[in-house]
């Protein structure tokens, strides 16, 4: 396992690179035409380890959507790759504390941020999520582009 945590922290979300377990980077201009869903969150936060199976639903079914998971938790990334690994989660995780997140002003855990494929911010919530629910602000978010 590599230890990592994040290249450069942001001046802002939609300028981000992270750095996953795997050792791979991942910048918002690299998902152009793909949406890119982070999430944000702990091992410790109930409705983060709730929304994961939504998480990793979201990850498999749809080709065109990236799902980042960044871990604020500041353990070792051995001990975060077990916790995923223990929930079978197979998107992209991003080790490292609360100053990793800064950039995702989250105001409580999860939050999730989603981005178009231009690298525009369409939604931003703070709490639990669902598939339906992502999939349904994808759908929205698309139609109103077309008009």
């Amino acid at each position: 396992m590599a230890t990592l945590l994040c290249l450069s922290i942001p001046a802002s979300a939609t300028t981000f690179s992270l750095v996953d377990i795997e050792g791979r980077n991942h910048q918002l201009e690299n998902y152009r035409g793909k949406w890119v869903l982070v999430n944000v969150w702990a091992t410790w936060c109930p409705p983060c380890v709730a929304e994961m199976p939504e998480l990793e639903a979201l990850h498999k079914s749809r080709s065109d959507l990236t799902v980042l998971g960044v871990s604020v938790d500041g353990e070792p990334a051995a001990k975060v790759t077990d916790f995923a690994g223990k929930l079978n989660i197979t998107y992209p995780i991003i080790v490292g504390n609360l100053s990793i997140a800064q950039p995702f002003a989250p105001k409580g855990f999860p939050t999730t941020i989603l981005y178009d494929g231009n690298g525009q911010e369409v939604f931003n919530k703070t709490g639990k999520i669902t598939k339906e629910e992502i999939t349904r602000v994808i759908k929205q978010a698309s139609a109103a582009r077309r008009q």
